[in-house]
């Protein structure tokens, strides 16, 4: 068994939007600060899950060519069209242009979850229910978590 901490942030995460006056990140670590702790906390993988990016798992692998115990992740920020619910979707073991289209895509959830099962991509809804307000029913909502 492999251990791996699979939501994991960095200072490339950018803004949090809470308290937004203090323009508070969600993290302030530099990646390979995040992967040294990782790996001190018994991680055998080590991902980053930014938000929307790829540049902090794209940085420690920079600054660690030669390893391979580090693998591509993030966080994506989407929609479930015609309402204000957002859906964080992590994608894991992708590649730079599964994550421009992902990019691209993410004002959907229905269409970022079909994305990455056509292309066979490692995925997770994370925290289901941190933005879930009633803003569609909740058996829907529900279909959309056990895909």
């Amino acid at each position: 068994m492999l251990r791996a901490d699979l939501h994991v942030h960095s200072c490339h995460s950018g803004l949090t939007g809470n308290l937004a006056f203090l323009r508070s990140l969600d993290c302030y670590s530099e990646p390979d600060a995040v992967y040294r702790q990782a790996r001190a906390r018994g991680m055998d993988l080590v991902t980053i899950t930014d938000h929307d990016s790829i540049d902090g798992v794209l940085e420690l692998l920079s600054c660690r060519p030669d390893a391979t115990d580090v693998f591509m992740g993030e966080e994506i920020s989407c929609w479930w069209p015609d309402t204000s619910l957002e859906v964080h979707v992590a994608a894991y073991g992708h590649t730079e242009s599964d994550h421009r289209e992902l990019q691209r895509l993410r004002t959907n959830v229905h269409d970022v979850l079909a994305y990455v099962r056509a292309h066979r991509i490692l995925a997770a809804v994370n925290h289901p229910f941190h933005f879930y307000r009633g803003q569609v029913p909740l058996d829907r909502y529900l279909q959309l978590l056990a895909t």
